[in-house]
């Protein structure tokens, strides 16, 4: 009876364990869409862009969401980096580079307000020098949309076949363009730099 129970209860808490999803290091998984996937006229959403299209795309508009990630705790990581990009970009001005995050969204593009067209995170900070600074900065590395994984997976695999040394471009080695096409929100674009290193 007891080796019975035994090899029981490991089966459950063998079960219980693979129930539990694992910690999501990626911010644009699609665990997190339920942030920004609903409906754009509930209470947390907020229009930051709506008129009329000249191009015949009817009525865009453009939602913000708040974002869970990342966590504050990271958020003087991030202060850092900035306040160094600046003192690389203005040598000689640190002192006004001290910047602080006031958080994250989801910017979701729409058309006629059904289609979405893109949804990206930004990240939101202001100067202490000048408090009334507002700054925007894109996430290049989150890819909040699914086609736009896949999409990234069948370009590299189609270079690859190609016999393309793709490892020499990441590293540097080679020069690499790659030409994109529409999608308005711009995600893939700078993924691409980010992570791949290229020319878009």
């Amino acid at each position: 009876m007891l080796p019975r129970a035994g090899l029981s209860w490991r089966r459950h808490a063998r079960r219980l364990c693979t129930a539990v999803r694992p910690r999501i290091e990626d911010e644009g998984d699609w665990f997190y869409s339920s942030e920004w996937w609903g409906s754009d006229f509930e209470s947390h959403s907020r229009a930051v862009l709506r008129s009329t299209s000249e191009k015949g795309n009817g009525v865009v508009s453009v939602f913000a969401y708040p974002s869970s990630r990342p966590n504050e705790v990271y958020w003087p990581e991030t202060e850092k980096w900035l306040q160094q990009r600046y003192a690389e970009i203005k040598p000689g001005y640190e002192q006004n580079g001290h910047f602080r995050i006031l958080g994250y969204q989801w910017r979701v593009l729409r058309f006629n307000d059904n289609t979405r067209q893109s949804t990206v995170k930004i990240m939101a900070a202001y100067r202490e020098a000048e408090p009334h600074s507002l700054y925007f900065m894109q996430q290049a590395h989150c890819l909040a949309v699914p086609y736009l994984k896949s999409m990234v997976a069948v370009g590299m695999s189609a270079i690859s076949s190609c016999h393309y040394e793709l490892t020499a471009a990441i590293h540097g080695k080679k020069r690499m363009h790659i030409l994109c096409i529409g999608h308005g929100g711009g995600s893939l674009p700078l993924f691409l730099e980010l992570v791949l290193l290229v020319r878009v």
